[in-house]
């Protein structure tokens, strides 16, 4: 990991104050995007000028395909009970215009060791980044730089529109989204259809990752008897970050199981959030196997968990429900609270 240096700080925050002094936000909507071809990697980052609500004021920059799909389903106003996952899995980087008392001791070092000062509300340059599965995080160099360049870019975006010479909107019905890009030193713009990532795998790929644990899942039928009895299970984003400072703390996934009648625990188990869907079903079928009982039927909150667990309730004779999980969600409910004291 690589910090910004002093001078790439002093750049960044320049531009920041141009930015908020022309609070393109009075006549850009969060809804009109654009897109920035990274320089440096070639990954487009797909940004949002945030303000127009009066909420948030700043800049949100997507990235990615993965990010893009993020956006979509945040401007479809359908939030989903996989929500929280899916906002702590995307990549993204932000500028917001906070209050000094939102602003933290590394935010504070660095606007002083500049010799600036901010006053009043929403006043405070605050940059953050995230990848899937961390908690938010200062920025690393290389972040730091496209910023900068986002922001010169939504600067020139913002006075065309400012200024009639451009409408975002112009190719909206074919999909299409402004895009700037560098090529052979200079800054060229055109109308481009973001490729939406298929997030089906291949039929190969599914057959392998059901097959891993194909012998176990057999052992595990035949030795535990006639099922009996109904569990709920979830798989979520845990909500408080751990890991060790000064690197960058992740929010681990958590498995969840419990006993539907009395809502007992059954297990809980916490492992990194980036691993594969195998990996996954490798952790519910270790559930499965220290419980020693299999449940007659499984009732899950949402298809996504759903999806993790049919080719092993299948192979299992399990029934698996997709509905209320009142005992699960009364679990998380006294976690969240014990941890909000």
């Amino acid at each position: 990991m690589e910090n910004p240096s002093l001078e790439e700080w002093a750049k960044l925050l320049k531009i920041t104050e141009r930015f908020k002094e022309l609070s393109p936000w009075q006549w850009i909507a969060s809804e009109d995007i654009f897109a920035v071809v990274n320089p440096q990697d070639g990954e487009i980052g797909y940004c949002s000028i945030l303000g127009n609500g009066e909420d948030e004021f700043g800049l949100g920059i997507f990235l990615g395909e993965k990010g893009y799909e993020r956006y979509l389903s945040i401007i479809s106003s359908d939030p989903g009970v996989d929500d929280y996952f899916d906002s702590i899995m995307t990549p993204l980087l932000s500028l917001l215009f906070a209050d000094r008392k939102d602003m933290q001791k590394q935010d504070l070092e660095i606007i002083r060791s500049l010799g600036l000062k901010f006053r009043g509300r929403n006043a405070w340059p605050q940059f953050r980044s995230q990848r899937p599965g961390y908690a938010p995080w200062f920025l690393e160099k290389e972040e730091a730089l496209f910023l900068t360049i986002v922001l010169e870019q939504a600067l020139i975006i913002a006075d065309r529109v400012r200024n009639n010479n451009l409408d975002l909107y112009e190719e909206v019905d074919e999909d299409r989204i402004l895009t700037r890009y560098y090529n052979n030193g200079e800054w060229h713009e055109e109308w481009r259809q973001p490729e939406m990532s298929q997030r089906r795998t291949s039929k190969s790929e599914e057959t392998t990752a059901d097959l891993v644990n194909e012998a176990e899942l057999i052992l595990l039928r035949d030795s535990s008897g006639k099922p009996q009895g109904s569990w709920e299970l979830d798989i979520f984003i845990f909500p408080v970050p751990i890991g060790p400072l000064p690197s960058r703390p992740y929010f681990p996934l958590c498995f969840l199981t419990v006993e539907r009648q009395q809502g007992i625990i059954i297990d809980t188990q916490m492992i990194e959030p980036w691993v594969t869907v195998s990996q996954q079903r490798d952790v519910i079928v270790q559930i499965l196997r220290k419980a020693a009982q299999l449940p007659r039927n499984i009732h899950v909150g949402s298809p996504r968990v759903a999806e993790i667990l049919e080719p092993i309730t299948n192979r299992l004779g399990i029934d698996l429900r997709i509905g209320a999980i009142p005992m699960l969600e009364g679990c998380k409910q006294s976690l969240d609270d014990y941890l909000s004291v």
